[in-house]
């Protein structure tokens, strides 16, 4: 009776170990899709940092060009002021359009500085462009080889998984279905470990001391002797490896 529980008990040994294979696993392929979404936004991200600085340009073309309409309006106006300058009939009329004229000037010199500072600012923006278009082109075709490398590991992981659980399904057809049905409820309730090894008088997952009474109970294979506190399934491993 002892030997065939022991044996039992042996098969659910390598059934747990194996649904911790499987369990890590499907941890890994639930990363992946996980860093596959963190690569393409790296990507997104220095696509939009090349967006936002071509904006920005566009916007300091616009106000270039509206300046630079500003100064044609301005010099027309100073043609034209000229022009009367020759027709005035009195020192007043003439000494206003002076004036008029050397406001315009002002004006115009004002917006000629203003203008300057947008070209440094478009040069500025080209050359942000330029860099953020280098590095996405630098560092897209890396990532993108990353995530055609993920994928491929998500395939062998599938892969890993479908025959790991086929192997599984091959263990449990082993097992005789009373202990199976036991192993399998406890498995459920407590994270996916159904056995936990007797380790210095304790329980190896929870560390709930046991009394020396429970150890001999758990020794003598007769039943399967449950952890107290969390309910799983003592084993002592030097009796599984005989």
């Amino acid at each position: 009776m002892k030997e065939q529980f022991l044996l039992e008990l042996k098969k659910l040994f390598n059934l747990q170990n194996k649904d911790i294979e499987i369990s890590s696993l499907k941890e890994q392929l639930e990363s992946i899709p996980i860093s596959i979404e963190k690569l393409n936004q790296q990507i997104q991200q220095l696509q939009q940092s090349v967006e936002i600085n071509k904006s920005d340009l566009k916007q300091i073309q616009l106000q270039l060009k509206q300046k630079e309409g500003d100064i044609r309006s301005i010099e027309e106006k100073i043609n034209k002021h000229n022009s009367e300058l020759n027709s005035v009939k009195t020192n007043e009329q003439y000494k206003a359009l002076l004036n008029e004229i050397q406001s315009l000037k002002l004006e115009k010199d004002k917006i000629e500085t203003e203008i300057l500072e947008l070209l440094s600012k478009q040069d500025d923006a080209n050359n942000k462009i330029k860099i953020f278009d280098k590095e996405l082109n630098e560092k897209k075709s890396g990532i993108e080889k990353q995530i055609v490398e993920l994928k491929t590991q998500q395939q062998v992981i599938e892969q890993q998984i479908l025959q790991k659980e086929s192997e599984r399904q091959t263990l449990s057809n082993d097992i005789n279905p009373k202990y199976l049905e036991i192993y399998e409820h406890v498995r459920k309730n407590r994270d996916g470990i159904a056995l936990a090894i007797v380790k210095d008088k304790a329980c190896g997952v929870c560390n709930m001391r046991l009394t020396q009474q429970e150890i001999n109970e758990v020794s003598k294979y007769e039943e399967f002797i449950l952890c107290e506190s969390c309910s799983r399934i003592l084993y002592i491993q030097e009796d599984l490896e005989k």
